[in-house]
């Protein structure tokens, strides 16, 4: 083995092996990103050093990345690339093979739903956590990604998904056909023009999963490139890295998910956390640290996606969210808001139902 192999090594990679207790994401979901940003000119070595990742890491086809970090190089993309819908734009592009051994499984298999089935059992592969179902109804199948954490996936990273889904079934079948409703978690943003050209269809935000509806009958759609004898072998080397995979919940994830149930409580503190996790405040912290993050962050970034949420979904008054969230004073909650998105509290309401109501017609 050489020099630069052994720094490629899964056991001596510090990137490759993923941390203690922590959720890993495969680098194959965030190559796309980092390809598109590098195709248009952009330095992907540099943005990866940004955000505490060796390089060399790309040279691995199977590395994995903590979670967290993945949702920053996806956050650092938009940032640089100043995209507001760069998740749908990283999908367009997306070529088959991206997605390894798991891509050569879904585009062997025999038709789409039977693609989408195999999606389903294997996807752990690209996230350790992510859950991700297909289902069939008398008149549709759904294919539908949930993250759990509060609010989700991010933006960016849920348009990719669903539209990367649809990309990828076009190309497979050979068949333009389109969705007939798609779904996100998060808020109408204030243009959805690119997601009526890319989806050509009815358009939901602020639903519980990132969801692509389709026709019932797409699902016997053969796929183009059907072949029983190779999907077997790729299929065995999927269900091979699956195994190797870790089981452990993410530092940050479990502060997330404990912060998400102690809100209504009063502000939480990592004192009082840390125990509730079986381990020290100081460990709590250096564990955060290791992921990226700090307690101060994670309860922001819970506060901000759960308001958000809240605010969408219309079922509590300000008063209220500001009680759910932690906040002694509604004052306090508005200031907090307001630093956040640039928007009052109520003004954002408003703004996401007018949006809503927009982006909910049909294309």
């Amino acid at each position: 083995m050489t020099k630069s192999d052994k720094n490629i090594d899964r056991n001596r990679h510090p990137q490759r092996a993923p941390y203690a207790g922590g959720v890993s994401v495969s680098l194959r979901s965030v190559r796309p990103v980092l390809m598109y940003i590098g195709a248009r000119g952009y330095e992907v070595n540099a943005v990866l050093r940004e955000q505490g990742v060796d390089p060399i890491l790309l040279r691995d086809p199977e590395a994995r990345l903590p979670h967290a970090v993945a949702i920053r190089l996806w956050k650092a993309a938009g940032e640089l690339t100043n995209d507001a819908d760069l998740g749908l734009h990283v999908a367009e592009a997306v070529q088959p093979g991206q997605f390894g051994a798991l891509d050569y499984v879904l585009r062997t298999s025999v038709n789409l739903g039977d693609a989408f089935r195999r999606l389903s059992a294997y996807d752990r592969i690209l996230h350790d956590s992510a859950q991700v179902l297909f289902e069939i109804n008398r008149d549709h199948a759904i294919v539908s990604h949930r993250l759990p954490v509060p609010g989700g996936a991010p933006r960016p990273v849920s348009e990719f998904i669903v539209a990367a889904w649809l990309v990828t079934s076009r190309q497979a079948t050979g068949v333009d056909f389109a969705a007939v409703q798609v779904r996100f978690p998060h808020a109408a943003p204030a243009d959805v023009s690119e997601h009526r050209r890319v989806f050509g269809c009815q358009l939901k935000f602020g639903h519980s999963r990132s969801e692509l509806v389709l026709s019932r009958r797409l699902v016997d759609l053969p796929l183009r490139k059907a072949d029983p004898v190779l999907q077997e072998i790729v299929e065995a080397q999927v269900v091979a890295l699956l195994a190797k995979l870790p089981k452990a919940e993410a530092t940050t994830d479990a502060v997330r998910r404990f912060l998400a149930e102690e809100l209504s409580n009063g502000q939480p503190k990592l004192e009082q956390l840390a125990p509730r996790l079986r381990m020290s405040p100081r460990t709590l912290h250096r564990r955060l640290e290791q992921e990226g993050t700090n307690f101060r962050q994670v309860l922001a970034e819970v506060r901000r996606e759960l308001a958000v949420r809240h605010l969408v979904e219309r079922r509590f008054a300000i008063g209220e969210i500001a009680f759910l969230l932690g906040f002694s004073e509604v004052s306090a909650f508005h200031r907090a808001f307001k630093q956040w998105t640039g928007h009052a509290p109520h003004a954002y309401r408003a703004l996401q139902q007018s949006s809503a109501q927009e982006a909910a017609r049909d294309c």
